[in-house]
């Protein structure tokens, strides 16, 4: 089902700025009796909501490669993780927390953690060189988004977009305020973007933050306590926080 009435799109410039937006959305839907959660997400370039097993070009079909790919991590991980998951679900945020291409995408309950997403690195460049602006994007759910466990279902038997809390399976996620859409397929076999889809579409907004403004918004983020030592508390985390305070990003 997609639709192409353009999405609501703001800009921000400043973080400050981009804090009041947010928090006149939440205002907004709570003045029509809507109280559910919003999630964040913040990317570099402003690219489809799709996962990133979608993006990808597949060395075959991709619906037998997508089974492949979750058997054959779920056969080799006992030796490098101690973190034993208990269904399907556990499994794919796992995988999807490694870097395996996954059907999930991963958005967060904190603003500011997905517009340091947005901000971390130099923008993007065109074909011409210019550089691109980056975006947040905000989601309205609703209660019936989520998943609710225990449940029958399996993350691979859902056509529509659902939402569910993995268990923290590092201290990323907990630290990132993580959570994660698993997106389902069309009958024949595509994955929709969230901004295409009608059922989806009229509960996204869109924040655009200039390129030019991604080094401001990195301080002013760095001076709220927001560094890649927060989001990723690990030596990963603190190295990369160290480089970013000490060279020109």
């Amino acid at each position: 089902m997609q639709n192409t009435t353009s999405i609501t799109t703001h800009s921000a410039t400043c973080v400050s700025s981009f804090l009041a937006l947010a928090e006149k959305i939440k205002k907004d839907e709570i003045d029509i009796g809507n109280k559910a959660d919003f999630l964040f997400r913040g990317q570099n370039t402003d690219e489809p909501l799709i996962p990133r097993i979608a993006r990808l070009k597949p060395k075959g079909d991709l619906k037998k490669i997508e089974s492949l790919l979750i058997d054959e991590f779920e056969r080799l991980i006992p030796p490098f993780t101690e973190f034993e998951p208990r269904n399907q679900w556990e499994l794919l945020a796992l995988a999807q927390h490694h870097g395996l291409p996954t059907r999930l995408l991963d958005w967060s309950y904190s603003a500011l953690a997905a517009l340091w997403f947005c901000v971390n690195e130099t923008p993007k460049k065109n074909e011409s060189g210019a550089n691109v602006n980056g975006v947040v994007w905000l989601l309205k759910t609703s209660p019936k988004d989520f998943i609710h466990f225990p449940t029958k279902d399996t993350p691979f038997t859902k056509r529509k977009m659902r939402i569910f809390r993995p268990r923290s399976v590092s201290r990323r996620i907990l630290a990132q305020s993580g959570i994660l859409t698993c997106h389902g397929r069309t009958k024949e076999g595509k994955f929709i973007p969230l901004e295409l889809h009608s059922d989806y579409k009229n509960r996204l907004v869109k924040i655009r933050i200039p390129a030019e403004g991604f080094a401001v918004v990195r301080e002013q983020l760095v001076a709220s306590g927001v560094t890649r030592a927060s989001l990723f508390p690990d030596l990963d985390g603190l190295a990369g926080h160290l480089q970013l305070r000490y060279f020109h990003h």
